[in-house]
């Protein structure tokens, strides 16, 4: 799979009012900075409905896979963690003790129910059992923060008429919040992200 920017660009139902509409953008995607960082101290609520910053749920040095994705997104996210799922699975390194994986909903609509929900089916199909909760995250967040992280990350979401306009990308980012690298798309090479997380 080439390592380019995912082109579809989709629009997923919103329910009422989530977050004010943000101007329109006349170009969507990722793009994202060669020196992105992202701040380690934004609070986030996480699938069981308790506070957590992102420092707090890596608090050792292990890197991680930070997933945008949308809990009641009908269509790309599903795929996205599809694809994440599967490259779990098929990753050289250990889910836990090599590295993380975070989820965050951008949309504010969403909660901590949806997450659990939307966790515990993704944690159905990954080959390697038990999966400790600190290694596997679905967090959700406030409009506020979910706009902090998107700038930093410049993963652009557009708010318009009841709808979210996206695309789909995973980011492989130090302890400290550096992001090393993101592959945009829906299906993900194990070796080339294995080589980013090391």
């Amino acid at each position: 799979m080439q390592l380019v920017l995912y082109t579809a660009i989709v629009s997923c139902f919103v329910l009422p009012s989530p977050i004010e509409a943000a101007p329109r953008q006349p170009r969507m995607g990722m793009f994202t900075k060669p020196d992105a960082r992202i701040d380690m101290a934004i609070s986030f609520v996480d699938s069981s409905g308790e506070g957590i910053t992102l420092a707090e749920a890596v608090p050792d040095s292990r890197p991680f896979i930070l997933v945008p994705i949308f809990y009641q997104c009908p269509r790309l996210c599903g795929l996205t963690m599809s694809g994440v799922i599967d490259l779990v699975n098929a990753l050289p390194l250990k889910l836990g003790s090599d590295y993380r994986v975070i989820a965050y909903s951008f949309n504010p609509a969403d909660t901590p129910a949806q997450a659990q929900e939307k966790r515990a089916k993704a944690v159905q199909r990954l080959t390697s059992q038990p999966v400790e909760p600190v290694s596997f995250r679905f967090l959700t967040a406030t409009a506020e923060t979910i706009t902090a992280i998107n700038s930093q990350l410049d993963f652009r979401v557009r708010y318009a008429d009841k709808e979210l306009e996206h695309s789909s990308a995973i980011f492989i980012v130090r302890p400290d919040g550096t992001v090393v690298r993101y592959f945009a798309g829906v299906e993900f090479n194990p070796d080339r992200v294995a080589m980013a997380l090391r």
